[in-house]
C-alpha cells in the first residue's frame, strides 16, 4: 500500500501493486518454457500393431443359423437335423471358419431346457460365440 502525498486526497492508497505479481508470473511462464522441452524428449509412445489374427468374416459364406420350433423340431440353415446328429453338422460347418459364431432362431413355445441344452452342445462342438436371433 502507497500513500498519497500530494493532490485533493490524503491518505492511504487503495490501488494494489501488481508490479511484483507480474515479475513473479514472468519468471514462472520462463521457467516452464524451459523445462517443457526438456521433459518431452523422454516421452515415448507405444503404437500397437495391427492384429491380423482375427480376420474379418468372408461375405460370400452363410452364417449358421439353429433354428428350434416350439414343436421340437431341429434346423441347421433350413435343412432339418436331428438332436444327436447336430453336434457333427455345426462342428463340420465351423471347422474352416476364422470366427466360430452360431446364431439361434428360436420359437417362444419353445421349452427353455431344450434351448439351453442345444446351445450348450454347440458351444461343445466349437462354437465360441452364440448368438439369438430376434423377430425384430
Amino acid at each position: 500500500m502507497g500513500m498519497i502525498t500530494s493532490g485533493d486526497r490524503k491518505g492511504a492508497k487503495g490501488d494494489i501493486n501488481v508490479t511484483p505479481l507480474i515479475d513473479v508470473v514472468l519468471v514462472l511462464l520462463i521457467i516452464f518454457m524451459v523445462l517443457v522441452p526438456s521433459t518431452l524428449k523422454e516421452l515415448t509412445a507405444h503404437i500397437p500393431k495391427k492384429d491380423d489374427s482375427n480376420p474379418p468374416p468372408d461375405p460370400n459364406v452363410a452364417p449358421i443359423v439353429v433354428a428350434y420350433t416350439g414343436n421340437r423340431e431341429l434346423s441347421i440353415n433350413q435343412e432339418a437335423v436331428t438332436p444327436e446328429a447336430l453336434v457333427g453338422k455345426v462342428a463340420e460347418r465351423l471347422e474352416h471358419r476364422g470366427q466360430k459364431i452360431v446364431f439361434f432362431k428360436i420359437d417362444d413355445e419353445a421349452p427353455y431346457g431344450d434351448v439351453v441344452q442345444l446351445m450348450d452342445i454347440v458351444k461343445g462342438a466349437g462354437a465360441t460365440t452364440l448368438g439369438i436371433v430376434s423377430k425384430n
